[in-house]
């Protein structure tokens, strides 16, 4: 009930205060842009291998429609409190500096921060044990995440483009639920 709970909330802050970037689309497709979408997907690749290999299901089968769920339903809803702290960050920046590497820098700095919070405060309480500590691969774990934020801040901050990010988490999402092998609904 958590997770809905949760969902329910980003959404709600997404559709106040994000409307129009949700409605409308940056249509700026120049080089920047097709490099950073490029880079972006080859770093959920790069996730997706890695998460692969370094977790675990617990012998839990596979829950279909968690699976479809958890993927869309996340990847809307933590994308829209992704964006509301990166742009938290922005702003509270923008108040003492109009430096862009300094604003980009309190952005990602919130999205970091917020990241870190609901993945060991929230995720990690309602998930079950899934990491495998003895992974040749785990150490590659954050620096992948660290990878995937930052392109995700940067679409954010160059293209105000919440919709890509959406996509490329719910297939961070479909990773991990294909993985770890949890029910929303039991």
């Amino acid at each position: 009930m958590m997770v809905f709970l949760y969902w329910a909330i980003a959404i709600l802050i997404g559709l106040v205060f994000f409307r129009s970037d949700i409605l409308t689309f940056n249509k700026d497709f120049g080089p920047r842009r097709i490099i950073l979408l490029a880079l972006s997907a080859a770093i959920v690749a790069l996730n997706a291998w890695v998460y692969s290999n370094s977790t675990y299901d617990g012998g839990r089968a596979l829950d279909p429609l968690t699976l479809i769920v958890f993927s869309i339903g996340n990847g809307i809803a933590e994308t829209f409190m992704f964006y509301a702290v990166f742009r938290i960050g922005t702003a509270m920046a923008e108040k003492a500096t109009m430096n862009p590497w300094v604003v980009f820098s309190a952005g990602f700095l919130c999205f970091i921060i917020y990241s870190g919070l609901i993945h060991g405060l929230f995720w990690l309480a309602i998930l079950p044990e899934h990491v495998d500590q003895s992974s040749p691969f785990k150490p590659f774990f954050m620096p992948v995440q660290m990878m995937i934020a930052g392109s995700w801040a940067l679409s954010f901050f160059w293209y105000r483009d919440i919709r890509s990010v959406i996509i490329l988490h719910a297939l961070v999402d479909l990773t991990m639920a294909w993985n770890v092998k949890f029910s929303l609904f039991n």
